[in-house]
């Protein structure tokens, strides 16, 4: 069974993907800014974790360490995270 990790979870493809991932049996770590949005896949039997991106290095290999302690090992790497920058071209920087 493969082991997955997928950032940006909290909602959209990053939701929707680790709930198709867990329905096949596949393990999932999933992450989000806020983990507290990550119930509903935890309830999937998802293992749920804080995980912004934008951290230091140092703090990212720390999740990584905890999902390779729980799984053994990474198969799967789905690097969901991101933000949305709406706007006109003059005024979004």
């Amino acid at each position: 069974m493969p082991s997955w990790l997928i950032t940006g979870c909290s909602s959209g493809f990053g939701l929707e993907i680790a709930k198709q991932a867990l329905a096949r049996g596949d393990r999932v770590a999933a992450t989000s800014r806020d983990s507290s949005k990550l119930q509903e896949l935890k309830d999937l039997g998802a293992l749920t974790l804080s995980l912004d991106v934008n951290d230091s290095d140092e703090s990212i290999q720390q999740t990584v360490d905890q999902v390779i302690k729980e799984f053994g090992k990474v198969d799967i790497l789905l690097n969901n995270a991101g933000y949305i920058l709406e706007g006109g071209i003059e005024e979004a920087r």
